[in-house]
């Protein structure tokens, strides 16, 4: 867990946004879009990061070591390395790179529990589909969860989404952080929190828009406005 805390001031349409990143807070994550363009990526991070939770390198074409180096480029331009987060099946010891790695169902279904159980670890995420995976997961020794999709999206135009029933179910059956990723805008932000997610994961919404910085400011804003109305 990243116990890093930056203060941020964003004037945007008459609103100072202040974001400080807190332990149990409602989590913003932003994943990359696995276009492979690391330059771009990282200009656009440099900008992003303070107004997120975590940045995800989820490139599937990358070697491992293809990804470290990602994730050194992000700590070159200030990214503290708490809040960076590899999406692979590896699980390496703690390190000043990277703060977490985010696993596939393939990886916790095959890893020795007793390893993933290592207090020295580092944060562990692993994303599910369904109540059933969700319990493997944390049985298994998963920090949290991404669930989805569950907004219609666009990277997955053939799915139905998986909607907010399903979300609320699978945030009911587990004990440990539910992340709901898929189709997520600042206008469902409040729905999602009702259903009992803990936090938010985006890729298009971020890294598509004409200005990430201010896209994910809008995230943080609602996150904040909503503060008061969760549950």
């Amino acid at each position: 867990m990243c116990f890093h805390s930056i203060q941020v001031w964003k004037e945007m349409n008459s609103t100072v946004i202040s974001h400080e990143h807190v332990q149990e807070s409602f989590e913003l994550h932003v994943v990359s879009t696995g276009a492979g363009d690391q330059a771009s990526f990282v200009k656009a991070a440099k900008d992003v990061w303070p107004l997120v939770d975590y940045i995800h390198i989820r490139e599937k074409q990358l070697t491992w070591q293809d990804k470290i180096g990602w994730a050194q480029s992000l700590r070159s331009v200030g990214i503290p390395s708490c809040r960076i987060v590899i999406n692979s099946s590896e699980l390496p010891p703690q390190n000043d790179i990277y703060g977490g790695v985010h696993w596939g169902q393939d990886a916790i279904r095959n890893y020795n529990p007793a390893v993933i159980s290592n207090v020295q670890r580092l944060r562990l995420g692993v994303s599910v589909h369904s109540i059933d995976e969700a319990k493997i997961a944390e049985e298994r020794g998963a920090d949290y969860l991404f669930f989805g999709h569950v907004y219609s999206t666009n990277s997955k135009p053939d799915l139905d989404p998986r909607g907010l029933h399903a979300l609320a179910e699978v945030c009911r059956r587990v004990s440990i952080p539910v992340m709901a990723i898929g189709g997520i805008e600042p206008g469902n932000i409040q729905a999602i929190r009702s259903a009992g997610a803990q936090g938010v994961a985006v890729i298009s919404n971020v890294w598509a828009s004409e200005s990430p910085d201010r896209a994910a400011a809008l995230l943080r804003q609602a996150i904040v406005a909503t503060e008061s109305l969760s549950p």
